[in-house]
């Protein structure tokens, strides 16, 4: 799916980090994994505002940015997976 280039980068930041706490949830991991992992997490979420990224390249309606609604699904998935990785820690 066509994403506006903001989006991208966004979109590339989740599958890293995705990738990361999947590689980390066949170790040992610790507290401190994950918190390196909600880090960065958080410095996405400082972008998303009210169901959509702000985006300065955004020229159309705030909901219709090609790729919006796929990287917010993306966004929350990643927020699940490091929260059942936390509560998995003994």
């Amino acid at each position: 799916m066509p994403m506006v280039k903001n989006l991208e980068n966004v979109h590339q930041e989740l599958m890293d980090i995705a990738r990361e706490s999947n590689r980390l949830s066949y170790t040992k991991y610790t507290s401190d994994d994950v918190e390196k992992l909600q880090n960065r997490l958080r410095q996405i979420d400082s972008q998303y505002n009210e169901g959509t990224f702000n985006n300065p390249e955004m020229n159309s309606g705030r909901y219709e940015d090609d790729g919006n609604a796929q990287v917010v699904h993306e966004l929350e998935k990643v927020h699940n997976t490091l929260h059942r990785m936390l509560s998995r820690i003994d």
